[in-house]
């Protein structure tokens, strides 16, 4: 889908979505107690990340016929939230991986400039928008460990 002007929802919606996201996940983390020490490290971003899929999953029932086939644009939400997280959690073994939600938050704020402009296949402006939840988790559950001090 090419657009006239940057369409400012598809900008604000999946970043505050995944802010939403690590609110939560971070308000329920500890109320589960894991007696795995790197585990209970953890828990609040994979229930962030976990609550992310949630919410994706109900609103990507949204996305609108027009901008190109709604199944494919699914399927490429659910890849850019799922597949483009695997790297980060893989991040414990691998220095280079740890610092993967640095590169997933550039490569987003970089995609978003162009995005919009290009006609561009359903499936990678789902994944624009998956990955775009990533970026507003990532930057959520970065505030949410400042302020909680975890």
């Amino acid at each position: 889908m090419k657009w006239e002007k940057p369409p400012r929802a598809l900008f604000a919606i999946p970043p505050l979505v995944g802010l939403l996201s690590a609110i939560i996940g971070f308000q329920l983390a500890p109320n589960i107690e894991l007696e795995d020490k790197m585990l209970d490290d953890l828990s609040p971003l994979i229930l962030s990340w976990l609550t992310l899929i949630l919410f994706a999953s109900i609103l990507m029932f949204r996305i609108p016929t027009e901008w190109g086939e709604p199944k494919e644009m699914r399927y490429g939400v659910m890849a850019g939230i799922i597949v483009v997280f695997l790297p980060q959690i893989c991040g414990l073994a691998l220095l280079m991986c740890s610092l993967w939600f640095l590169a997933v938050i550039g490569g987003w704020v970089f995609v978003s400039t162009y995005q919009w402009k290009y006609e561009v296949q359903p499936f990678r402006t789902g994944l624009w928008l998956g990955v775009g939840g990533l970026t507003g988790m990532f930057m959520g559950a970065w505030a949410m460990s400042v302020i909680f001090n975890v």
